[in-house]
């Protein structure tokens, strides 16, 4: 395989792999995406210009595609999201937040493949951070102690203001009885790596259970500055035709609205799902 390149973006996440072109990528070079990417966790493919079906085919050879679980539960799902902004359509509060993708169900997705098909002139970086770097940056008798705690996500009281204002009554309190919220391990272990990770985010988790109101702020807050730190977070800038590859149970990921009211488009394929497990 020669003439492939893998750039590390950071020394703790992030990838860049020159050389491979998606859409007819041999299974070797597959499987070196397969290991780039469990070794640093996010990596990027610049230039690729991939259509929807040649998106889709990619995202398959990691496995069956899904949905997202709200268009899921409508009729018709489609696997493929689409992430458009300009001056009418601003980004969402979520995307802007750091989260882990839909942690309010009660499994997320393995992998996420999004692609760039219009690129903003300025800003609209996506941000990813490492769960893991972060949890190994604690001390032991925090880490000891939050691997007993569970914390609560649910979609927040945006979700049902937003469902109530896009969909019929029936529908949106089909929705919302579908989403209650669930609850997951603060500290989950990595499905291929064992790795354990801090899993909370400040998009979905509302409380650390077991513990006071007020313990569980303080802790909240001391581990989402914990996941945020420099140290642990790469930055990507799109271009037009690049693509960045993810894994969802090692990452959160967060899309800053500096960019507006410029116009972007993203389109994303989610495969695989899993529900967190304790470390």
């Amino acid at each position: 395989m020669t003439g492939i390149e893998i750039i590390a973006t950071t020394s703790s996440i992030g990838a860049e792999i020159r050389g491979i072109d998606m859409a007819t990528a041999s299974d070797e070079e597959f499987q070196l995406i397969q290991w780039a990417l469990l070794e640093h966790h996010v990596v990027f493919l610049r230039g690729q210009h991939l259509d929807d079906e040649a998106h889709e085919a990619f995202a398959r050879r990691w496995g069956d595609p899904i949905p997202n679980p709200i268009v899921a539960k409508l009729e018709a799902p489609v696997a493929i999201g689409v992430v458009y902004n300009d001056a009418e359509h601003p980004p969402g509060q979520d995307n802007e937040g750091w989260h882990t993708d839909h942690s309010w169900a009660s499994y997320i997705p393995d992998i996420a493949i999004l692609r760039s098909v219009t690129a903003p002139p300025n800003g609209g970086d996506t941000m990813w951070c490492n769960i893991a770097a972060a949890h190994e940056a604690l001390s032991p008798a925090l880490r000891d102690f939050l691997s007993e705690l569970t914390a609560r996500h649910d979609p927040g009281p945006r979700f049902a203001l937003e469902m109530r204002a896009r969909m019929p009554a029936d529908v949106a309190d089909q929705l919302l009885e579908a989403f209650p919220g669930t609850d997951h391990p603060v500290i989950v272990r990595h499905p291929v790596t064992d790795r354990p990770g801090i899993f909370v985010n400040p998009g979905y988790t509302r409380w650390i259970n077991d513990v006071t109101p007020a313990e569980s702020a303080v802790l909240l807050e001391l581990l989402f500055k914990a996941i945020a730190h420099p140290d642990h977070v790469c930055r990507f800038r799109w271009q037009e035709g690049d693509v960045a590859i993810w894994d969802e149970h090692a990452t959160l990921h967060r899309g800053p609205n500096d960019f507006a009211p410029a116009r972007r488009e993203l389109r994303r394929f989610t495969v695989g799902a899993a529900e967190p497990s304790a470390a």
